[in-house]
């Protein structure tokens, strides 16, 4: 039959019902000319932005307490309730004062070899007094000095877990279990860390920078006490190149340490509050006044990649001009670099738009950057100059006008003074950041806005904000993917992977502590200190192309990876943050306590994440 011919794409013959390969016959049709049938490849349907039909969708929730949206708690309000609240700025937003993160533009890319190498040392170093700090190790002379003065060794550590070993130097050949701290480095020099590859690289100080083999079967094997009572060691771990860790160990040989514990880094501080500082910020008529503090938190692209017409971006505007939240937090890239429109058909630069008669022509950056992100929000505030909602601006090293160098120092536009038009100012670098100032109240004192509430505040990437009571840390450089993308892990819990990955952002203190950096991200090391974490943040927005999520971690930290605003051609995700005030009885007994008692935030119960789909 015309069935028995065919044969499969690669010329053998037709395979039979019970799975075996049939030999075509001598001088049967199918060992002559055998039919050969290619099933042909259908094209793939590319969803459009308008055409998607889940905008509004909430992706995923964090809400442990079951707490309400600032929405639903604003309509239970009176009409004259609600009119206040809408117009009543309630917040107020400035870097942390810990932070040190870069406040101008800086000469990058010009750091020798020896400035660079001295970074990295001193991170090295500084990171290990901290962990050895945090955890109560010490060193064989600190342990002998405590013996001559009496003091009794506890059998247990500072952290409640057994007792630790005696730091010593990587290297350095030891019979007795010791303790190690230093950098995780690849042996490869590239590609994907793994068990085999995984080195323990000590500072130049205390151990001439050596490097040692580290052994992990130990955090996966049983142990034997002294009552033979056989125990599980399966501690779970999870390591990456420029991660600085304590690893405790026999290391007999001084070139391989056989791993039988680990800390991870140690956390910075977490940051209190005295009760009557928490009341005013919470209660006070000038502040939230018993209302939750809404914050909405976006990541770019903020145009499809079919276009240059920012429709996703006008609808967000929209959504936020319905909702009034108090804070928006928007992270670039705002003129992508990616972007196949974004560059110029010629490469010379520029961003082809179409022009009012239907022709392209190519536009600088700051052009796009002023027309579509600033002649936006000019509009929205234009059309109701009492919104209450501040915009913060973070800039990306993916955005075609800035330089994609770590740190990145806060936008900056044309300097204020200049008599230019609007449409020539955007040609000259201007971005129309101050036009945002001024629309809707030009006639009020002060022209520049200075003597009024920022409507837009320019920060830098990463930064650490303080927003009342509430402090987050931001950075719009996808640190998750790229340590996701060298990580090596074992006996880690189901789907807590990204959740330990951002956990690495605190232990490390660090925004970025991926080291040597992801392919397209550059560090300035001579900036290093300006990416630390200087305290625990109470909200972290770490946007990453990953999968959207929202959790706690380090039981006070509440990590959101808002996703993108768009995927593609299609929409992406945001999210809406909201956080409740303590109960008032709460706040008002701290008080009661000598003037006012310190007192943790404990934002992590109180607060409610939706990430939505746009």
């Amino acid at each position: 039959s015309a069935v028995d011919n065919l044969t499969s794409p690669s010329g053998k013959g037709a395979v039979s019902p019970t799975g075996k390969q049939q030999q075509p016959q001598p001088g049967s049709a199918t060992s002559s000319s055998a039919m050969v049938i290619t099933p042909p490849k259908m094209p793939k349907a590319t969803l459009k932005y308008t055409d998607r039909t889940n905008a509004g969708q909430i992706v995923t929730s964090y809400n442990p307490h079951n707490l309400p949206t600032a929405l639903e708690v604003l309509s239970s309000k009176s009409t004259a309730e609600k009119e206040r609240i809408e117009t009543h700025v309630a917040c107020t937003i400035s870097p942390h004062p810990s932070a040190s993160h870069p406040q101008g533009s800086f000469r990058h890319m010009f750091t020798p070899l020896e400035k660079r190498a001295g970074a990295l040392e001193e991170r090295l170093n500084g990171m290990s007094r901290t962990i050895c700090d945090t955890f109560g190790i010490k060193n064989e002379d600190e342990e002998m000095i405590e013996s001559m003065d009496g003091v009794v060794k506890s059998e247990t550590s500072e952290n409640g877990g057994d007792k630790i070993s005696t730091w010593t130097p990587v290297g350095l050949p030891k019979q007795n279990k010791v303790l190690c701290v230093g950098r995780i480095c690849n042996e490869a020099h590239e590609g994907r860390l793994n068990r085999a590859s995984i080195r323990l690289e000590g500072s130049r100080q205390h151990s001439a920078g050596s490097r040692i083999q580290l052994d992990l079967q130990g955090l996966n094997s049983n142990t034997t006490d002294d009552q033979g009572n056989v125990q599980q060691n399966k501690q779970s771990y999870s390591f990456f190149s420029g991660q600085i860790v304590a690893v405790e160990g026999i290391n007999s040989s001084g070139r391989t340490l056989q791993a039988s514990r680990l800390l991870e880094g140690a956390p910075p501080p977490q940051e209190t509050l005295t009760a009557s500082e928490l009341l005013d910020y919470q209660y006070g008529s000038k502040s939230q006044n018993g209302n939750p503090l809404s914050i909405v938190s976006m990541c770019g692209p903020f145009t499809t990649k079919d276009n240059l017409d920012y429709d996703p971006l006008v609808d967000a505007i929209l959504k936020i001009s319905a909702d009034k939240p108090d804070v928006v937090i928007l992270c670039g890239p705002f003129v992508d670099g990616r972007q196949p429109l974004v560059g110029g058909e010629d490469g010379s630069g520029g961003a082809i738009v179409e022009d009012e008669n239907g022709n392209d022509r190519t536009v600088s950056y700051e052009y796009l950057f002023a027309t579509k992100i600033s002649a936006l929000l000019e509009e929205m505030y234009a059309n109701d100059p009492e919104l209450k909602t501040q915009f913060v601006l973070v800039p990306s090293m993916d955005d075609a006008f800035l330089d994609a160098v770590y740190p990145q120092p806060p936008l900056e536009g044309l300097v204020e003074g200049i008599p230019m038009p609007k449409e020539v100012a955007a040609e000259f670098g201007d971005l129309g950041l101050n036009h945002v100032e001024l629309a809707g109240r030009e006639n009020q004192k002060g022209r520049d806005g200075s003597s009024r509430q920022r409507r837009v505040h320019c920060v830098s990437n990463p930064c650490t904000l303080q927003i009342n009571d509430v402090t987050i840390g931001v950075t719009s450089t996808d640190v998750l993917f790229h340590i996701s993308s060298d990580e090596c892990n074992a006996n880690l819990a189901p789907g807590t992977r990204l959740t330990r990955i951002a956990q690495h952002l605190i232990q490390q203190r660090s925004y970025y502590p991926l080291f040597p950096a992801a392919k397209g991200a550059s560090l300035d090391l001579s900036k290093s200190k300006q990416w630390e974490m200087p305290i625990q943040p109470d909200i972290l927005i770490v946007p990453s192309k990953l999968a959207s999520f929202a959790r706690t971690v380090l039981d006070t930290t509440i990590v959101v990876n808002p996703g993108e605003l768009t995927k593609n051609t299609t929409g992406g995700t945001y999210a809406v943050v909201d956080v409740h005030p303590m109960k008032r009885e709460t706040l008002e007994s701290g008080m009661a306590v000598d003037g006012g008692m310190e007192m943790g935030k404990g934002v992590q119960d109180r607060v409610r994440v939706d990430i939505k789909r746009i």
